[in-house]
């Protein structure tokens, strides 16, 4: 199995760092990949821009060194629509099985991102806890409630997966905030990061 766990990552910070690698390790995946967004339909606008976010991400993969970065929403340059990524990916890698990981804040709105109601036809969803999020009572986006890990290797897609365990809460808007007013960033992202910031904002 080969997970996916797609987002802005404006920036990349130990929340998606550490859930990514819990994630990948607890569901037995072979991959875990860190899918940045080009432009979000969600968001109206990025700290950081396309480049720096990669190179952020290249240097957060030093220390997670079971992590992957995939770039083809970044190469295809244009609005990311989860959708074409599932597509693509699904085609190109047709023997395998994909999940694609997101937070239960991304859930709970899940109806409005593009074709979500095809999502199920290319991956199993992995559904990560977040504090102040519950799920939308009995509306799994025409998923199959999935209760044992082990059964995502059964399955080629259509499956969803709620990940309960107690993971690192941080959020992105967070930490811009705290780069906004020259705060600390120690225990929230990885030291080569702040210094990437640091040389940034001395430009």
């Amino acid at each position: 199995m080969i997970g996916f766990f797609g987002g802005s990552f404006d920036p990349v910070h130990y929340g998606h760092l550490i859930n990514a690698s819990n994630v990948k390790k607890d569901l037995g995946l072979d991959s875990m990949y860190l899918m940045p967004c080009s432009t979000p339909v969600q968001k109206s606008t990025l700290k950081f821009s396309n480049k720096q976010r990669i190179e952020m991400l290249e240097l957060a993969i030093k220390e997670f060194s079971d992590i992957s970065i995939d770039e083809r929403e970044i190469i295809r340059n244009k609005t990311s629509y989860t959708i074409d990524s599932l597509t693509e990916i699904s085609d190109q890698k047709p023997s395998s099985t994909i999940c694609l990981i997101i937070g239960m804040d991304c859930f709970v709105n899940l109806h409005t991102w593009k074709e979500y109601k095809e999502f199920y036809k290319y991956v199993h969803l992995i559904v990560i806890a977040r504090p102040n999020y519950t799920k939308l009572k009995d509306n799994l986006y025409s998923f199959e409630k999935c209760s044992h890990i082990s059964k995502l290797k059964d399955c080629a897609s259509g499956l969803i997966y709620f990940y309960n365990s107690e993971l690192l809460d941080i959020s992105s808007s967070d930490i811009r905030d705290k780069i906004q007013k020259n705060k600390s960033l120690s225990g929230l992202i990885p030291k080569s990061i702040i210094n990437y910031i640091k040389n940034l904002n001395e430009t």
